[in-house]
């Protein structure tokens, strides 16, 4: 009796929490920001009650799966995916055809839309590289079959299905995305299903207003091969949405794809420095062990600053090195007589990491985030330093939550503040075939980037916009110094 009378006791404090909190209690699609609508009541199996979380609203207690001090929350989590159909038979039919095999789709990236109507959009991508998803591109919505959030495949399901036909509107097979500040989701669809190159690989750009497609550019034979594996989009605007360049890796075939926008023209670059490691080809992940050798997969950009030029982060996810080069050199198309013809302009950094790592993401402050695969960790480090392991530091260590880091992403809420939202997606276990659907494998994280994120991570008191590149090749935000590269004009810099 006296055990009912608790759980009674507890429901009505719950009750009265609720009924006190000036927030709304809305779902994600009608909030202002993600992470003001997630409160301490979010829970997998029980009522999804929302209300602010970073201070809009007292509550007593966090979300059940936080531990004190982490300040990356669990949003999302499921243990399968699980589509929105709009009928069970459709879903069953599905399964019988073998279009979709439950347990099988694995999410690997997110993003997130703050629309100007202040509602917002979660997407995610469920790469085909193995048969049994039906859809690869969706946004998460707030309804649940048997405790996992339902994906609604994007922009519909007609651009998901027969993918052999290679029809003109389809996404084939889609690894990471990316929202630009002009509203457009940009898709890079690899045109492979399962081990088949069955289409041209091809990006896409959608205005999310609308779901009108405003941009298709499906990649040059030459720029190109059958094994190519194109995993992550760079968006690069500058003075307008015109303006834009699209940079595209190609993790087999260590390479980048540089798409101008305006001229709906693209060029292939390559490097050494895209290439995998042999010696970081086996992961070890809490236990379980697989090989991979990928090339360039991470890849990141400096914040933009008129008249200064701006770097393009990236590594090779099977390495443990960081790598750069100037936007302003692969923007130029004309360096480029072969893809390999400018090995001057990418540069290494001195530090290398102990272990590998996925996607990565910068902030306006020049931090970046990433997460570190073997320590099962979600690191940062000032691109104003220099890279290594001093300079990397621990933003949090939560075993159960941060196993393989696949989608980071740094998005800018409706307030004016930065978010930190990281997809981890427990790929080891999709890789050594031990996934189980009693396990809790894919989660959204989410982070406010506060002040007590920028002291953690931080090098120095205050954004060095004073510094260039050093000696050890930092951040570089100011024109090139005198001795280390020749110097350009801003007016080069925007080109």
């Amino acid at each position: 009796m006296s055990d009912k009378v608790a759980i009674f006791s507890i429901f009505l404090y719950l009750l009265f929490l609720i009924d006190n909190c000036e927030c709304s209690l809305k779902p994600p699609s009608v909030s202002d920001n993600l992470l003001e609508t997630f409160g301490s009541l979010v829970g997998k199996q029980g009522a999804k009650w929302l209300c602010f979380f970073f201070g809009m609203c007292a509550l007593a207690s966090k979300p059940p799966t936080t531990r004190s001090g982490d300040p990356l929350v669990p949003l999302f989590e499921w243990s399968q995916v699980e589509y929105e159909y709009d009928s069970a038979a459709d879903r069953q039919r599905d399964i019988d055809s073998g279009f979709f095999i439950p347990g099988v789709p694995a999410i690997i990236d997110v993003d997130v839309y703050y629309a100007p109507d202040k509602t917002n959009n979660v997407f995610v991508t469920i790469p085909r590289f193995q048969l049994g998803s039906p859809a690869t591109l969706g946004e998460v919505t707030f309804d649940t079959y048997r405790g996992n959030y339902l994906i609604r495949p994007f922009p519909s399901w007609s651009w998901h299905r027969n993918p052999r036909q290679c029809r003109r509107n389809r996404i084939v097979s889609v690894y990471r995305v990316q929202i630009d500040e002009c509203g457009r989701l940009w898709v890079l669809d690899t045109g492979r299903f399962g081990d088949d190159l069955v289409c041209p690989p091809q990006i896409l750009a959608f205005d999310l207003k609308t779901k009108e497609l405003l941009i298709r550019y499906e990649i040059p034979r030459n720029q190109y091969e059958l094994r190519s594996i194109f995993v992550t989009p760079i968006v690069d605007v500058r003075n307008s949405c015109q303006n834009t360049f699209v940079y595209a890796a190609d993790c087999q075939t260590f390479s980048l794809v540089v798409y101008d926008v305006n001229r709906n023209q693209s060029w292939k670059i390559t490097d050494k420095t895209m290439y995998p490691y042999p010696n970081f080809g086996t992961y070890s992940i809490l236990g379980d062990t697989f090989d991979l050798m990928d090339g360039i997969l991470g890849v990141s950009i400096s914040p933009y600053i008129a008249g200064f030029d701006r770097i393009l982060y990236y590594h090779a996810m099977s390495s443990g090195t960081e790598n750069w080069v100037y936007t302003s050199d692969i923007r130029n198309q004309s360096r480029f007589i072969t893809p390999d013809s400018s090995p001057e302009i990418f540069h290494t950094y001195k530090g290398q990491r102990w272990t590998q790592s996925g996607a990565e993401a910068v902030d306006r402050n020049g931090i970046m985030y990433f997460g570190l695969m073997s320590d099962v960790t979600f690191d940062c480090w000032d691109t104003s330093s220099e890279y290594g392991p001093r300079n990397i530091k621990v933003i949090s260590n939560n075993k159960t939550t941060l196993q393989f880091a696949s989608g980071v992403k740094v998005i800018q809420n409706t307030k004016g503040d930065q978010e930190l939202f990281v997809l981890t997606s427990r790929f080891q276990k999709v890789a050594t075939g031990t996934m189980s659907t009693n396990e809790i494998n894919f989660r959204i994280l989410a982070a406010k980037i506060d002040d007590n994120i920028l002291k953690r991570c931080k090098t120095y008191s205050s954004f060095p916009q004073e510094f260039g590149p050093s000696i050890g090749n930092g951040f570089g935000l100011r024109p090139k110094p005198p001795g280390f590269f020749p110097f350009r004009s801003g007016t080069n810099n925007e080109s």
